[in-house]
């Protein structure tokens, strides 16, 4: 007479557990087994045989690892039909918003699975979020069905009801979120170098001012000697003071490169603050390799914890660089001369050289003894805020 089946047993499709009787309880059931190997644990069991992955029980689903036991781990799974799952703590499939290695993921309550579209969403706690693509959580400046939000980097939410300042641009957030640009509050300054010792209020509002550090005329790089004096006279002043630097370097990337890397460590504005490429003189004939020579110089600058803006006049700009290619890494971004007539201290928006991207006009020169410029977007904030 064959001996009768007791216990877990190895069949060809898994592990089976039959009763003292050698029946299989039918059904399918959640309970404390001895455990496969030594002692006892909780196995989930289908008419006896032993299921692992993903798997329902009680209105939830829940991972169980290959041996049977139950997934006790924050994790990220693979199931036995190769998609993949969160898994709380306590072995539950989970779903709505999930924190998972330093970041928040939104997980679809219908199929369990990391979202793979852009959509807004209500939590599981009520809150709203926005999540993006890839699944995560979105934070900073989003656009969304043809108008621009911003979302607070340390709790996720909309902003409404207020300004917020991206990358020098001022937006106001109204009470559904949507964003439009603020009329920034004009502010005045000079910019400095050698020729002018002496900072001086020209305009009688003037708050900010930009000293020339030195720069490279085709590799050849000379200081400033004014610079340290007129970030102290800045300071005394109580103004927000920035720097620029001469940038004869036409399509050279490497003699750019060697420029900043001996400028920035001797930077005496504040982190944040403007740093400018001065870029009115010994340009290439190619536009492309001018640009790219461009944009090295202000990632580096950007690198370094600065804001980086392209001065020039708009006839150079138009001839040897390729403006949309630097707004569209660098938005509002341009810092362009265009002198308007006559001698007064303020500007005359008539003269203005009206083209994209313009964060500050130098809008005189006046009569050659001082440059004189406004601040259109609050650019000359940062750093400083």
């Amino acid at each position: 007479m064959p001996k009768t089946k007791t216990g877990w047993q190895k069949e060809k499709d898994g592990y089976i557990y039959y009763e003292a009787d050698g029946t299989v309880m039918k059904g399918r059931q959640y309970r404390e087994l001895p455990k496969i190997n030594t002692e006892k644990e909780w196995y989930l069991t289908e008419d006896g045989k032993l299921l692992t992955g993903v798997q329902q029980w009680k209105g939830a689903y829940w991972f169980f690892n290959a041996d049977g036991t139950l997934h006790k781990k924050r994790d990220y799974v693979q199931s036995q039909w190769g998609q993949w799952y969160m898994i709380g703590d306590n072995g539950q499939v989970l779903s709505g918003v999930q924190k998972w290695q330093g970041s928040y993921w939104y997980f679809e309550p219908s199929t369990y699975l990391k979202a793979d579209h852009q959509e807004y969403i209500q939590s599981q706690w009520g809150t709203w979020y926005m999540v993006g693509k890839d699944g995560r959580l979105m934070s900073g400046l989003v656009d969304w069905q043809g108008s621009k939000y911003y979302f607070d980097p340390t709790t996720y939410l909309k902003v409404t009801n207020t300004d917020v300042v991206v990358d020098g641009v001022t937006y106001h957030a109204d009470q559904t979120g949507i964003l439009s640009v603020a009329q920034a509050a004009k502010s005045y300054g000079g910019d400095y170098s050698k020729y002018q010792p002496n900072l001086y209020n020209n305009t009688g509002q003037d708050s900010f001012a930009v000293s020339q550090i030195g720069g490279s005329v085709n590799g050849y790089i000379y200081e400033q000697g004014t610079y340290a004096s007129h970030a102290q006279q800045a300071k005394a002043k109580g103004w927000r003071f920035h720097t620029y630097i001469w940038m004869q370097t036409g399509s050279n990337q490497a003699q750019t490169q060697a420029m900043l890397n001996y400028f920035l460590p001797r930077i005496q504005g504040n982190k944040g603050s403007i740093v400018a490429l001065d870029y009115e003189a010994g340009a290439s004939g190619n536009i492309e390799a001018n640009t790219d020579n461009i944009l090295v110089g202000m990632r580096q600058i950007k690198a370094a914890g600065y804001t980086p803006v392209l001065y020039s006049y708009k006839p150079y700009l138009l001839s040897h660089v390729d403006i949309g290619r630097v707004l569209a890494e660098f938005p509002n971004s341009i810092w362009v001369a265009g002198y308007q007539n006559g001698l007064s201290t303020m500007p005359n928006y008539a003269a203005f050289p009206s083209m994209d991207g313009v964060a500050m006009w130098q809008y005189s020169d006046y009569g050659g003894q001082q440059d004189l410029n406004v601040d259109l977007t609050g650019i000359t904030w940062n750093g400083y805020r």
